[in-house]
């Protein structure tokens, strides 16, 4: 069982998120952590959490229907990242909305409330877009690092119900000569729990990389490291992250210890 935390903002009832949950609980089941987060006023002030029966009995009626173990959290005194920063520390896994994160604030993502709840959260996170699928495909970012590796072993671990799925663990770097690093390391631990399992080693940008090879693949996910460096920080820089995030819909797990 895993314990799965999403939260709503401002009213906001998290659909999108929700839909998801519905098609993992039956894979491996959920326990579903709702925080309802405090509004704060035009000040900076924080306010007091929207009390919404509606969306309450909503969340009720959606995991009793399915069998889903439900806790919502709303006694919070601060503001809303931290407090969901907070609740990260509780939870297996975070979701979080591509494209209605905080976007009553800023609706061009990611946005900076998106950037710091990817650097901040205590647990690993599941940027969704719209309509999420389950993966056709896993793509495992890697540069050798013990962050990417991370991730990697982190998805592994919260995922063992997608252990089938094809994954290919992609190295990208300018210099042609450059090879995987740790090759026969990361391979073995890969195979161990990656039941269709290849390297992939490419001379080209994290851009070029997806226009070339992701956006042509059946259902993907992304597995990558820590937010702001490396690979995903490329992928969600200002330029490109609507093409990636938004216009594409790809789902990315970011894991960092």
């Amino acid at each position: 069982m895993k314990k799965v935390l999403v939260h709503i903002e401002k009213g906001h009832y998290p659909q999108e998120l929700l839909d998801f949950v519905g098609k993992m609980d039956p894979l491996g089941h959920i326990a579903l952590t709702a925080a309802f987060l405090p509004e704060s006023d035009y000040a900076g002030v924080a306010a007091a959490t929207p009390d919404l029966p509606h969306h309450r009995q909503k969340l009720g009626d959606f995991c009793t229907d399915r069998g889903i173990r439900l806790g919502i959290h709303s006694d919070y005194h601060d503001f809303e990242l931290p407090c969901l920063q907070s609740e990260s520390r509780y939870a297996d896994l975070m979701l979080l909305s591509a494209r209605h994160f905080f976007e009553t604030q800023a609706s061009e993502q990611p946005n900076a409330w998106m950037r710091e709840m990817l650097r901040d959260a205590e647990c690993p996170v599941l940027l969704l877009p719209d309509n999420a699928p389950l993966p056709g495909e896993l793509i495992l970012a890697y540069d050798g690092s013990a962050d990417s590796m991370y991730a990697i072993r982190q998805f592994a671990y919260l995922f063992p119900e997608l252990m089938g799925v094809h994954a290919t663990l992609v190295f990208i770097s300018n210099n042609p000569e450059a090879q995987i690093p740790h090759a026969a390391g990361v391979r073995e631990f890969c195979v161990t729990h990656y039941k269709r399992f290849r390297m992939l080693r490419l001379t080209m940008k994290p851009v070029e990389f997806y226009h070339t090879w992701i956006g042509m693949m059946t259902h993907p996910w992304l597995i990558t490291g820590s937010y702001g460096r490396s690979f995903l920080s490329e992928m969600l820089s200002k330029s490109f992250s609507s093409e990636v995030i938004r216009e594409h819909r790809i789902p990315v797990f970011v894991a960092h210890r």
